[in-house]
């Protein structure tokens, strides 16, 4: 395993970077007036039973010539609360007439089917906003950021943004790079949101990040990232939260070099608690083509990574390394992540600078790893080091289709299930659908200790008796 990661910790003192890739589901399709009066009806019966309703709204939309919402993309039991009346599923089926274009490019730049929940971009904050700046490509950035008169830039309202601020932008494509410098504090964070999941598109250039943060106690959340560089975002702060993203197709125009290249990264070892949440990260260069190309990667001490879906990153999907000590990883699904000849699933240890520091209270729980042609999750140190310290926790995870499932270290994994996951499609391009079916050996066999309490499209956790294993909580 050494000769798979070595390049990766070739890089420059301060950074070092990883890519992940991820993937939603279900194409969400138009509609139009001719299927209102159906849908309105379906509405109705919504709440008392789901599926009669899923099935009529699919039915509505297959008479008006349109696509058909999908299972996946009409949930009710997981949208309970927002739909409770024909109103709601009206609103829902307008939406995607209005969300179609930006799902089809979506679906071309990264071979996706996408997921069109029901619900706008949030992020997942703690504090109440006291300031609002909004940021539309119609703006102009002499403008001032009200939402009558909104910004053209999110870099120009970055750098107005204080303390207590929600930058809402709109849907659109935003070409170039972003930069976010400004803290905000633990009462008084700073939000950067997409107002309509991933409708808000970033579209970077060059070879190195497509949006840089500096600033501690800062969300991004909701928009959807590509571009040419090896980095989608790259966190330098601490107290940050990277949640509801897709990130996807980055091409590493500058070359495979000893700098990497990632989804996102938390690349400063002294700083704590960078959270990445819910986001979906996939084609970060190509499967097995730079080892130091990872999908999620952190060097920070503390945070959560969770719920995410990761898939064909060019080495492994979710990387800890440097200081990475008490972090938690649950609930992701990661698959066809690196090649046979390096990279893998989930590879979790310590090592290079700031050094001195052991791999201590980290949980890697409820994860669904599969069809990882090298490894699935594996403690790793530098040949002759030890690197592993205690309190670390591998429990509760389904590991398949690797050439070694797991590999340990120091201590043993608990729980673990070693089969097909059995999703409802599996499709290693990212066009399948990875909820699981009824018959699954990841239904219920999650634990709830150090889980998150919300799978990745927000359905409250357990719907059955226990936790099901990886991002979707499906029974």
């Amino acid at each position: 395993m050494k000769n798979a990661i070595a390049s990766l910790f070739a890089h420059r003192a301060n950074t070092l970077v990883a890519c992940s890739a991820a993937v939603l589901l279900a194409a969400c399709g138009g509609t139009d007036a001719g299927s209102s009066a159906a849908a309105q009806t379906a509405a109705k019966l919504a709440v008392a039973n789901a599926d009669k309703a899923a099935a009529l709204v699919d039915a509505a939309a297959t008479a008006a010539g349109a696509a058909p919402l999908s299972a996946a993309s009409f949930n009710v039991d997981g949208y309970e609360k927002e739909v409770q009346a024909a109103s709601a599923v009206s609103a829902a089926l307008a939406q995607t007439q209005a969300d179609s274009a930006a799902a089809g490019a979506a679906q071309a730049d990264g071979g996706t089917k996408l997921l069109a929940t029901l619900t706008s971009a949030t992020p997942n904050a703690t504090t109440t906003s006291t300031y609002h700046l909004y940021v539309a490509t119609t703006g102009s950035d002499s403008n001032s950021g009200t939402q009558a008169a909104p910004f053209k830039t999110i870099n120009k309202a970055a750098s107005v943004a204080k303390a207590g601020t929600t930058v809402h932008v709109a849907a659109g494509t935003y070409n170039g790079n972003v930069s976010t410098k400004t803290s905000g504090t633990a009462t008084a964070r700073i939000s950067y949101v997409s107002d309509t999941k991933w409708g808000a598109k970033i579209v970077g250039t060059g070879t190195e990040a497509m949006w840089t943060n500096n600033g501690n106690y800062v969300d991004i959340s909701g928009f959807d990232i590509r571009g040419s560089g090896r980095l989608g975002i790259l966190n330098y702060a601490s107290n940050t939260l990277v949640s509801n993203n897709h990130i996807h197709n980055l091409t590493l125009s500058g070359g495979c070099t000893g700098d990497g290249g990632a989804g996102v990264v938390n690349a400063t070892y002294g700083s704590t608690n960078g959270d990445m949440i819910g986001n979906v990260v996939h084609d970060i260069g190509t499967p097995g083509g730079c080892n130091g190309v990872q999908g999620l990667y952190s060097s920070n001490t503390g945070g959560k990574i969770m719920n995410n879906v990761v898939y064909r990153v060019s080495s492994f999907g979710i990387h800890l390394w440097h200081a990475a000590s008490g972090t938690t990883i649950a609930n992701n699904t990661v698959f066809a992540n690196g090649s046979t000849g390096m990279g893998g699933g989930i590879v979790i240890g310590v090592g290079d600078s700031p050094g001195g520091v052991l791999l201590n209270n980290v949980k890697v729980l409820n994860n669904i790893v599969y069809n990882n042609p090298r490894g699935g999750i594996q403690q790793y140190c530098y040949s002759g080091a030890t690197c592993i310290g205690t309190g670390n926790v591998v429990s509760n995870n389904l590991v398949y289709g690797s050439r070694t499932n797991v590999g340990m270290l120091k201590g043993s994994a608990t729980g673990t299930i070693s089969a097909d996951p059995k999703f409802v499609s599996y499709n290693p391009a990212g066009t399948g659908d990875y909820r699981l079916q009824s018959a699954s050996p990841a239904v219920n066999k999650g634990i709830a200790s150090g889980a998150p309490a919300t799978d990745i499209l927000g359905v409250a956790r357990p719907k059955g008796g226990a936790f099901d294993i990886g991002a979707y909580e499906s029974f």
